[in-house]
């Protein structure tokens, strides 16, 4: 038995590791070897470094829903092996020397949702299909029209393109010119530009307690804080978000009020105009993501915050990707023509400029903006409705949300259920799906589902029955609180 000891080590968070591993018990033998296999990958690749501290047996087993004597006979197999060492009295350890990548203060929150595996159903990511009247425009893009911008380079984006997008926003209620519009690739990017301009490190930034881990994992990695604001059945708690300002004293708020990603909720009309009278009252950048805000079923209009006056603090960042095809990373943001304007050098570091086929084919599609969105929800409902109907039917005991739109069925589980757990039984089942865990800054288990309905019927349908089954089989004792 090896003599050092763990003073030194940093223990690997529970969750943290249940997201490296991913998928890691769909390669067939033994779950145990399985397990040791994947986490000496893991350390391999650096994902687990030298004196990294691993989690108690019991609290693994209870998070990854497998015997403790899984974890057992991994961990030996490992120490066997060399790779870590099992130290009397202190624990697992990883072994040897790494070398450490400076990746920001904080570890990815959305890793999880990016690890696919083989042939298990893939309920992980809200990705819709491409809508088949944009595989024709794609076959059918002229680019002569475009000549004299093919070769251009300015950050901001194509002018002809950013008309088209202040049209938009002007049609849909909000009065913008092309010099409120920067072009990028995708809103992902728009939100990244934001939080690197504006977000100082120790900043705090305040949004949902669940939202997009990509808004997490970007504040985190700009060395800003992250703090969570509460919601209720309809969105964000006003009165939260007041006590939030006045405490922390935000560099910028960031949020999702409408088909909110993963809670589907919208935030009501008076509450979208109390949120932008704090934003102008407390003079604090605010950015909505309205990538969804379109993909209602009763096709109703969802004010954006800055249709109310927000002094000039109000920021949107849009995308036609999750209207007519993820593949087409095209988004934007639109601001104050000044903020635009600072922001384009930004643009110009992270990428130079968005891609011309890109700005071409955007074009196109907001010609037919309108006609996209119908088709895509058509599209959506059939998936929308096998969901619900299998959570009514199959998954009785679980809760939900009145479904109004987006991409996602936000579920509960009953009380005391650990979803970082099930969604560990039902990989195994062959059905991978992200629980609320991965929505969240916090490090804790969440008792939720997200459950997408994008993906092709046959392959939905599949994936609900096995989750039905994962449910049926799967031990609903409650988990230790350590193992969160």
């Amino acid at each position: 038995m090896a003599t050092i000891s763990s003073a030194n080590s940093t223990r690997v968070g529970t969750n943290r590791l249940v997201q490296l591993l991913g998928q890691w018990s769909s390669r067939g033998g033994p779950l145990y070897r399985q397990l040791a296999d994947q986490v000496a990958e893991l350390i391999a690749d650096g994902s687990l470094r030298a004196d990294e501290l691993l989690p108690p047996e019991r609290t693994l087993a209870d998070a990854l829903s497998v015997s403790r004597g899984t974890i057992v006979r991994s961990y030996d197999q490992l120490a066997s092996s060399g790779v870590v060492l099992r130290v009397q009295g202190s624990g697992t350890i990883v072994a040897g020397r790494s070398l450490d990548l400076v990746t920001g203060p904080g570890e990815f929150v959305g890793e999880r949702l990016w690890m696919s595996e083989g042939a298990a159903i893939d309920l992980l990511k809200a990705i819709p299909t491409m809508l088949p009247e944009v595989a024709e425009l794609v076959t059918r893009i002229d680019l002569a029209p475009h000549a004299a911008d093919l070769d251009g380079s300015e950050p901001l984006g194509w002018w002809h393109l950013r008309e088209r997008i202040a049209e938009l926003h002007a049609r849909q209620g909000l009065p913008t010119t092309p010099h409120q519009i920067l072009v990028t690739s995708g809103a992902q990017q728009a939100i990244s530009l934001v939080v690197t301009a504006m977000a100082r490190p120790g900043d705090v930034v305040l949004g949902e307690e669940d939202t997009w881990p990509g808004l997490i994992d970007a504040v985190q990695q700009s060395g800003a804080r992250f703090e969570p604001v509460r919601l209720d059945a309809d969105g964000l708690i006003i009165d939260d978000l007041e006590s939030k300002i006045e405490r922390f004293r935000p560099g910028l708020m960031a949020f999702n009020p409408q088909h909110q990603n993963p809670t589907g909720s919208r935030l009501p009309p008076d509450r979208v105009a109390a949120v932008a009278e704090l934003a102008r009252r407390h003079r604090i950048p605010t950015l909505e993501d309205r990538v969804s805000a379109d993909l209602g079923f009763d096709r109703r209009h969802l004010p954006a915050i800055d249709e109310h006056d927000t002094g000039g603090y109000g920021l949107i960042a849009g995308s036609v990707c999750k209207v007519v095809w993820p593949g087409l990373r095209l988004g934007w943001l639109r601001a104050d023509a000044q903020v635009i304007n600072r922001l384009r050098s930004h643009k110009a570091v992270a990428d130079m400029f968005t891609p011309a086929i890109s700005q071409v084919l955007g074009l196109a599609v907001l010609e037919r903006y309108d006609d996209l969105v119908t088709q895509r929800l058509e599209q959506l409902r059939p998936g929308a409705d096998l969901v619900l109907d299998t959570l009514r039917d199959d998954l009785a005991d679980w809760t939900y949300a009145p479904l109004r739109g987006g991409l996602s069925v936000w579920a509960r589980l009953p009380e005391q259920a650990s979803a970082t757990a099930f969604v560990q039984h039902a990989s195994r089942l062959g059905v991978l799906v992200a629980s609320g865990r991965q929505f969240s800054a916090v490090d804790a288990d969440c008792p939720r589902i997200r459950i997408p309905f994008t993906t092709r019927p046959d392959a939905l349908a599949e994936g609900m029955r096995r989750l039905a089954e994962a449910w049926r089989t799967f031990d609903r004792r409650p988990v230790a609180a350590t193992a969160i």
